[in-house]
Formats: structure tokens, sequence, C-alpha cells
């Protein structure tokens, strides 16, 4: 077995499913969480870079050279579970245990990171109702919870707080008498629904469901109302079609941009769910919204023996 030079400064632990060792040391940790992105998994798939997995690897890692990169990544994403909840830990555990677990493929899409008035929500389920869910991790304060969550009622009629064990006490005292929902990640990364949401009409805004519509998506909105599109020029276009959404009821607007941005779904539904792809991998998978050759590409990646991978590092 291989001994880091790095052993003598941090804590070691050793990993039964293959011989493995990584440096948990809170710089090593944050380091190889970064690993699990869609940007670093784009250049995997995308243009065969490994260099930025590898290089973390080798300076936080030693290994077997029996190992693959599937067992390897295994490995990573278990410690980061045990001891770096990154909002990619969360974000995953949503994909895994909601979608892939509770919704279909065919009627429900996932939004990630979308703009909602001046905030980002971090995970929206789009199905009859749109779902919105807010993480704090571990790592995160509440100072900007109450603006986010006052953004995403603008947009969606249910709310919830995604937060680790170290937030719920809090988020309890502050919404248990309002319609936020809140959800505990566990120490054993379950899924605890402390508090249901309740739907919640009166705040949603036409101007902010609007604005988050790309320009065919309003068009389309629109259409479903039965409204006619004016013949004007792209200039003025946004301007008047914004005037015809103010007109329909709050509800039926909101709904009907919900069926249009339904339409960004995944080219391979079937793919993601196959058990080819590790469970640690599905919130990339979905994100990058893999072609069927690149799905193959992330396999071939995934089987590959590490060691002959770092050694071009």
């Amino acid at each position: 077995m291989e001994i880091n030079q790095n052993r003598t400064r941090s804590k070691w632990f050793f990993v039964p499913l293959k011989t493995m060792n990584i440096n948990n040391n809170i710089e090593g940790l944050r380091s190889l969480s970064q690993i699990f992105s869609t940007a670093n998994f784009n250049k995997i798939v995308r243009k065969k870079d490994y260099v930025n997995t590898f290089e973390r690897i080798k300076k936080h890692t030693t290994f077997s050279n029996s190992i693959t990169n599937l067992e390897l990544l295994d490995n990573v994403y278990n410690e980061l579970l045990e001891s770096y909840r990154s909002e990619y830990v969360y974000k995953n555990t949503l994909i895994n245990k909601k979608l892939l677990k509770k919704y279909s493929l065919k009627n429900t899409i996932v939004l990630n990171e979308f703009k909602i008035g001046n905030s980002i929500a971090d995970f929206i389920l789009l199905n009859g109702k749109a779902r919105v869910f807010e993480i704090k991790t571990e790592l995160d304060g509440l100072e900007k919870l109450e603006k986010q969550i006052s953004d995403y009622y603008s947009f969606a009629t249910d709310v919830y707080i995604v937060a680790s064990s170290k937030h719920i006490e809090k988020l309890i005292s502050l919404y248990n008498e309002t319609k936020v929902g809140i959800i505990e990640l566990t120490q054993k990364n379950s899924l605890k629904e402390i508090k249901p949401a309740l739907s919640n009409i009166d705040l949603l805004d036409h101007s902010v469901i609007f604005k988050s519509l790309r320009k065919n998506e309003y068009i389309n909105a629109l259409k479903e109302n039965s409204i006619q599109i004016p013949k004007v020029p792209n200039t003025l276009i946004f301007k008047e079609c914004f005037n015809l959404a103010n007109d329909i009821d709050i509800v039926d607007f909101q709904k009907s941009a919900i069926k249009v941005l339904k339409k960004r779904n995944l080219k391979n539904p079937d793919l993601l769910k196959d058990k080819r792809v590790p469970s640690y991998l599905k919130h990339i998978c979905y994100s990058l919204n893999l072609s069927k050759p690149e799905y193959e590409e992330l396999n071939s990646f995934l089987n590959k023996p590490s060691n002959l991978c770092i050694s071009h590092i």
C-alpha cells in the first residue's frame, strides 16, 4: 500500500470497499468535493479531460493499483456523506430520493440554479405544481433565507427548506406558523419531513414568472391561454407579450408557465435510471442531460483503472 507523504499532518482512515486512503482534513475534503460538479464531469465526458479530477485525487488520496474510477469515486463520495456534506450531496439526495423514487421522469422535471426574482433557487421540481427546495448545508448561514423564500413564493406555490440537523431547531422557531415546509437531511443521509409545505397562491407574481421564461416559452404560455401573439418587431415582443400576460389570471398563467418549462425535459430518462449510472452521479447526469454516446463515454471512464488515469497527470 502506498503511503501519502502528508500523513503526519492529517487524520487518516481506511475505506473497506477497496484499498484506499483519503486525507480527510477540511482542505482535502473541500477539494475532493469539487470533483462532483457538472463543470468537472462536462470535461470528463465531453472532452476526456481528467486533469482536474486526478490532480485532486493524487493530492488527497492513495489507493491500490486494482481500483477502478467507479470504485474510487464511490469511496470519495461515501467519505463526503460522512464528513463533508456539500450542496452537491443535498442535491444528489433530492434527485435520488424525491425525483427518482417518488415521481415519473415523464411527468416531472428538475430545474437547477433557477433564477427567481433576485434569488437563485437551488432545486425545483415541476409536475402539476412548482415546488422549490432551498438547501442549507452545515456550512451555510440562514441570513438570506427570508428574502429567498419571499422571492420563491412569487413563482411557486410550495416552498421547502432542506437543511442539516444543525439548523432544524432554528428553522422550526422561524417557520412553524407559516406555510413553508422543512426537511431534514439526517445523519444517516435520509430525508425526514419535519413539517409539510402548504400551498400558497397569494404571492404569485406575473412579472417574476414571465421573466423566468425564455422567449419561445412565454410565447407558448400565452398561446396556452388562447392569446394571439402580436405581430411586432423583436424589440417590442417582450413588452407586448408581458402586457398580455398580465391580463391572465395569475394561477392560470403560472400553470401555463409550468407546462412550457416542463418541455426542458431529459433526452434519455431511461439511461439516467440505468443501474450502471452510480447513484452518486445521478444529479450530475441529470444536469448535463447526457446523450446516449455520452453515457457510454461516462461508463467507459468509470471502468478505467484509476492508476492508468493518474499516470497521465
